[in-house]
């Protein structure tokens, strides 16, 4: 499955940087621009295969963790919306990494780069709301360490811990609704999660406790005003992000 080739690439490609010398810059340059092309020449791979004739998530492939009796399985898949946003994500990293590679710690910046997209791709494909809630709060870690080491303004420090607060305290109200559609339902399977039938008032509440974090995350919130300091020296980067 192209999925599985997808994460597996990536995830090899971040244990090898971690063991390239950061004086190797050549071999650094190398590893990062041929991985992120073949995650790029895959995803649009999804995209020419995908079937538009049908509303099931395709590509579908699961994880099983231990036995049967643990009932530990993790399922991935795209539909007609993520495999859009599977397919930005691998271009705009491949152009990221095209636009850094005369920076400095060039090794950091890759890696941080390629775990945003591994993470970001897991995100779009994920059929588990409780493994996209931590793959989607897993992206400020990466972005922590860019934003504080490669930011360009004074007050970087500073606007790197409103971002980093103020998400973590909207992402409580994912949180809460998450549990609570575990309490109800059984289950944070996605598909699942579609076929229950949630009341009116239940729907509403729920789309505010994601959307509010949607709306802190992509600065569209009154309180994220002090996030509008941060800033990458590359540009192309602060419009990707």
């Amino acid at each position: 499955m192209l999925l599985t080739s997808i994460f597996s690439l990536l995830c090899i490609s971040l244990i090898f940087l971690s063991f390239i010398p950061g004086h190797n810059v050549k071999l650094i340059r190398s590893v990062s621009l041929f991985s992120s092309a073949i995650v790029l020449f895959l995803s649009c791979g999804l995209l020419v295969q995908f079937d538009c004739n049908t509303h099931y998530f395709q590509n579908v492939i699961v994880f099983a963790l231990g036995d049967q009796s643990l009932n530990m399985t993790f399922s991935f898949g795209l539909d007609g919306i993520s495999i859009f946003f599977f397919v930005l994500t691998s271009l705009l990293i491949f152009l990221c990494v095209l636009f850094v590679l005369d920076e400095h710690l060039l090794k950091e910046y890759v890696i941080s780069l390629l775990l945003i997209e591994l993470l970001l791709l897991l995100v779009f494909s994920v059929l588990d709301v409780f493994l996209f809630y931590i793959f989607f709060e897993g992206i400020l870690i990466p972005m922590f360490l860019m934003i504080g080491l490669w930011g360009s303004r004074e007050r970087k420090i500073r606007a790197v811990y409103l971002l980093f607060f103020y998400t973590l305290v909207g992402s409580l109200l994912m949180l809460v609704g998450i549990l609570y559609m575990l309490s109800v339902v059984g289950t944070l399977n996605i598909e699942y999660l579609m076929s229950y039938d949630f009341t009116l008032e239940e729907q509403c509440w729920l789309w505010l406790a994601f959307f509010y974090l949607l709306l802190l995350k992509y600065q569209c919130f009154l309180f994220m005003f002090g996030c509008l300091k941060l800033t990458l020296k590359h540009q192309q980067l602060v419009l990707f992000f």
